[in-house]
């Protein structure tokens, strides 16, 4: 769902947003996510930021990856939250959250509505 072109294993300037063609139900949460990579992101799935989570849901995201991420912002937290619900009854997972990011979802109480792995 991304065409960025990085060395294997570099992240990108800025962050990316994410998903595995070869591992469809995780969305990869890379570097520093903020309003213009997820506006990017929702533009190469041709929807709005809105949505973008039921897209996401659509196609079969049931986990999102953010061992790599070092900062998110309120616009990754609201896709977060705009996925979630199209995961009920089971909570959307979230893994590998840490630092600064995990400190984001502690801090927004969406440690209590997601699942942390």
């Amino acid at each position: 769902m991304t065409t960025d072109r990085t060395p294997a294993g570099a992240l990108p300037p800025g962050g990316r947003l994410r998903v595995d063609p070869a591992d469809p139900a995780v969305l990869h949460v890379e570097g520093e996510v903020d309003i213009d990579v997820v506006h990017t992101f929702a533009e190469s799935l041709g929807v709005d930021e809105i949505g973008a989570g039921r897209a996401l849901a659509a196609a079969g995201v049931q986990e999102v990856d953010l061992s790599r991420a070092t900062f998110i912002d309120s616009s990754a937290i609201a896709l977060l939250v705009s996925i979630a619900p199209h995961r009920r009854p089971e909570r959307l997972r979230v893994r590998g959250a840490s630092g600064a990011p995990l400190m984001t979802l502690q801090v927004t109480g969406l440690d209590s509505i997601l699942e942390l792995v």
